[in-house]
């Protein structure tokens, strides 16, 4: 019984060394709801957030994610542009559902809590939503919101991925 036991141990072991590491996978399996994380923006362009226009005065409002008719701008000021973008995920029976992209100081609120996954790399970033602008079986406009969000991280390897995309073409 002892050598089956040792038998045993040994085999898990060598499962377990042979299958090398385990890359950590981006964003991990998620609960329901909403998710943020940050990723730097190479080429910072402007600020994007909710504006509102009023009497041709332009003030930032801030967002709110549960808002049904939430729209965004951007104000053309590269100046006030930070070096980070927001990535906000919602996500529903453990899927992405819905994406939205801010500048990091943009303020953005929520009914529910907004967990937050910290800081990611561009290469994380670039995995994930390579991940839902291939995928067929999600919603067209859920992969044009990942499209948009690899655009607005002005990363070189976003760029590569997509040009490949449109050489695809």
């Amino acid at each position: 019984m002892t050598r089956a036991i040792n038998v045993s141990f040994i085999v898990l072991l060598l499962m377990a060394l042979s299958s090398g590491p385990v890359a950590a996978e981006f964003p991990p399996r998620l609960e329901d709801g909403w998710h943020t994380w940050q990723v730097e923006e190479t080429d910072a362009s402007s600020e994007m957030c909710c504006f509102s226009w009023e009497h041709g005065k332009v003030t930032r409002k801030g967002c709110n994610l549960d808002g049904r008719n939430m729209s965004f701008s951007s104000d053309g000021d590269c100046a006030a542009a930070p070096a980070h973008l927001q990535i906000y995920a919602r996500f529903s029976h453990g899927k992405p559902v819905q994406i939205h992209v801010f500048s990091s100081n943009c303020p953005v609120s929520s009914e529910k809590e907004i967990a937050d996954l910290g800081k990611v790399t561009a290469a994380e970033n670039l995995t994930w939503f390579r991940g839902i602008i291939e995928d067929r079986q999600l919603g067209r406009k859920l992969r044009e919101e990942a499209l948009f969000a690899l655009v607005m991280s002005g990363s070189d390897a976003a760029y590569d991925y997509l040009d490949g995309l449109l050489s695809r073409r």
